[in-house]
């Protein structure tokens, strides 16, 4: 599952234009999924959630933002995130529950 990044509905409209870390603090404390319908969905089940919600809210500005080339116009892209960055963390929290 991918889920959007988590500033897109902050009141920006979508524009992904974001470019400082968020003030949230720099330690993720929270346990299970902050989705309360992931969560429920999983319930009893055996799946187990890699929730990085919390954890890409506090590098923000590793968004890929918008882009463009010369004469097109711009594209939003809420699903990319720029490297090496936030999708390393990703991967190496994803490797140690495998």
């Amino acid at each position: 599952m991918v889920s959007s990044d988590p500033v897109l509905w902050r009141g920006c409209g979508g524009t992904c234009d974001n470019t400082t870390p968020l003030s949230g603090g720099s330690e993720v404390k929270q346990d299970g999924s902050s989705d309360p319908v992931v969560e429920g969905a999983v319930k009893g089940t055996k799946v187990k959630i890699l929730d990085i919600t919390a954890l890409s809210k506090l590098r923000d500005e590793g968004h890929m933002s918008h882009y463009s080339r010369r004469g097109t116009p711009v594209v939003n892209d809420c699903l990319h995130w720029c490297l090496p960055g936030i999708p390393d963390t990703w991967n190496e929290l994803l490797a140690a529950q495998i």
